[in-house]
C-alpha cells in the first residue's frame, strides 16, 4: 500500500479551508523593505488542531498573519507529540531522527511509550555552536539537546501551570530578570536569539473533552490574548522590529467514544494466532505472535512473531483487519517508508475509523474524548510573521520539518546537521527530500 503526498495534502487542504486564507489578510505588501530577523520567537500549541480556528475571534493570530503567513503544514507519523516536536526541532523525519512512540522494542522486550531520544541535531545545538543564545520555556523536546538547567546562555525552565504561566516567564526573560530554572535563579545576559515557549493546554482539553468540546473556544482565545501578551513584550523591549514569530502545533485531533480492541484480537485470533494488547511498559509472553500497543488510541501498533511473520500469514492478518468497519487503514512497510516513518514501527499500522479507538477502556457512556495519532490528524496551523518575513507571503507545501531551517535561515544560521526540511522564507535554497 502507498499513500501519495498528494492524497496527505489533498486532505490538509480540505482540514484548513474553513478560515485560513492569508492572501486576503495579508493584501499586497510586496514593496515593503525585509529586515534581517535578529530574534525569532517559537510558539508551540499542542494538540493544536486546525478546525479550531474560525470558533472565536483571535485578533493577535489576525495580525500577526497580515504581517506573514498562517497556512496548514504537515506533520510527521506516526502523529504523536515527542515525534512530531523532534521532527519540529531538528527539521527531520522520524525516519532520520529515530523517535518513535507506543511500539514494541524487540531488544528491550516491551512495549515502549513516548520518549526524549534523538540521533539528530536540534536548531538549539545548531544555534550553540554557532555562538547563538536559546532558551526555552518548556520547549521540552530540546532540553539537553542545546539548553539545560541553570545555562544562562542557553537555558530551560519548566514553570508548568498554563499557557499564560509560561508566558509570564518568557516575558520576564525578554526583560532580563531572573527566571527559576530547577530550583536556580538565572538571568539571561541578552534577550535570546531564540525563544521558544511551549503550551499544553489544548491538547489536555481535547483528549479530556474531545475536540468537539464547548471548551475549546474560549481555551483559543486566551491563547491569543496570551500571545498578546508576547507580542507587546517585545514592543516594550524594543526588539519588535528584529523579532519573527513563529507558531505551530504538533498534531490535530479526532473524537472516540468506542473501543475496537475486542474487535481487533478477535479477527486476527480466528486466523490462529496468539494475539496480546501490551500497553506501554509491559511485555507480551515468549509465545505471544501478534503483539498490539494501544496507547495512541488513533492507531494501534502490530508487531508480527513467529508464525504471524511469515508472508503468507502477515497478508492475511493485514485483509482481516482492512475487512472491519471499525478500521479505515491498515499501513505496511511500503506506506510507512513512503511516510518516512521511523524504522521502528511494527510490521502494521492499523487506523480507527472515528469514533472507534485502540483504547483499554471506553469513557463512561455520553461521554467523548479526543486523541491522535493517525493520518487524519497530520494538519497543523502553522504562521509565519515579523521581521524577516514578506507579508503575503505563500507557504509553499509547509511542514513541521521546515520548522528548524526557516528559524536558522531567519537568524542566518547554519541549519541543524541532519535536516531535511526547508526554509519556508525562500531566503536559503534547499532541496525537498
Amino acid at each position: 500500500m502507498s499513500i501519495s503526498r498528494r492524497t496527505v495534502l489533498g486532505g490538509l487542504a480540505a482540514a484548513g479551508a474553513g478560515g485560513m486564507a492569508p492572501a486576503a489578510w495579508a493584501g499586497d505588501h510586496g514593496h515593503e523593505r525585509r529586515r534581517r530577523a535578529r530574534h525569532v520567537i517559537v510558539v508551540d500549541w499542542d494538540g493544536f488542531d486546525p478546525r479550531y480556528l474560525g470558533r472565536v475571534a483571535t485578533p493577535t493570530l489576525d495580525r500577526l498573519a497580515a504581517r506573514g503567513a498562517l497556512a496548514v503544514a504537515e506533520a510527521t507519523f506516526h502523529t504523536v507529540s515527542n515525534p512530531c516536536r523532534a521532527s519540529m526541532s531538528t527539521g527531520a523525519y522520524p525516519e532520520v531522527h529515530g523517535n518513535v512512540a507506543y511500539v514494541y522494542d524487540p531488544v528491550s522486550g516491551r512495549a515502549q511509550g513516548q520518549s526524549r531520544f534523538l540521533a539528530a541535531e536540534t536548531i538549539a545545538e545548531a544555534l550553540a555552536a554557532g555562538g547563538r543564545t536559546v532558551a526555552s520555556v518548556q520547549w521540552y523536546m530540546i532540553q539537553d539537546h542545546g539548553v539545560r538547567y541553570g545555562d544562562p546562555e542557553h537555558l530551560y525552565v519548566q514553570p508548568g501551570g498554563a499557557f499564560g504561566q509560561r508566558v509570564d516567564v518568557a516575558i520576564d526573560i525578554l526583560n532580563r530578570r531572573p527566571v527559576e530554572s530547577n530550583g536556580q535563579w538565572v538571568t539571561v545576559p541578552k534577550i535570546p536569539d531564540l525563544l521558544a515557549v511551549y503550551s499544553s493546554d489544548l491538547d489536555a482539553l481535547g483528549h479530556d473533552e474531545g475536540p468537539d468540546s464547548p471548551g475549546i473556544g474560549p481555551l483559543l482565545a486566551e491563547h491569543d490574548r496570551q500571545l498578546g501578551r508576547l507580542v507587546r513584550a517585545t514592543e516594550d523591549a524594543g526588539i519588535h522590529a528584529d523579532t519573527a514569530f513563529l507558531l505551530t502545533g504538533d498534531h490535530g485531533m479526532t473524537a472516540w467514544n468506542r473501543t475496537l480492541l475486542p474487535r481487533v484480537v478477535d479477527a486476527v485470533a480466528a486466523l490462529g494466532h496468539t494475539v496480546e494488547v501490551v500497553p506501554a511498559g509491559g511485555a507480551p509472553a515468549s509465545g505471544t505472535e501478534v503483539v498490539i500497543v494501544p496507547n495512541a488510541v488513533r492507531v494501534g501498533d502490530i508487531t508480527l512473531r513467529g508464525g504471524a511473520s511469515a508472508p503468507t500469514a502477515r497478508d492475511r492478518i493485514r485483509t482481516a483487519l482492512r475487512r472491519l468497519p471499525q478500521i479505515s487503514r491498515v499501513l505496511d512497510d511500503r506506506a510507512l517508508h513512503a511516510l518516512h516513518a521511523g524504522d521502528k514501527l511494527g510490521d502494521l499500522v492499523a487506523e480507527a475509523r472515528p469514533p472507534w479507538g485502540f483504547a483499554l477502556a471506553e469513557p463512561p457512556a455520553g461521554q467523548w474524548r479526543g486523541s491522535h495519532g493517525s493520518l487524519r490528524e497530520i494538519g497543523v496551523p502553522l504562521l509565519l510573521s515579523g521581521a524577516g518575513v514578506r507579508p503575503g507571503i505563500r507557504l509553499r507545501r509547509p511542514r513541521l520539518i521546515d520548522v528548524a531551517p526557516t528559524i536558522a535561515a531567519l537568524l542566518g544560521t547554519r541549519p541543524p546537521a541532519h535536516v531535511q526540511g526547508r526554509d519556508l522564507t525562500g531566503t536559503t535554497r534547499a532541496a525537498l527530500p
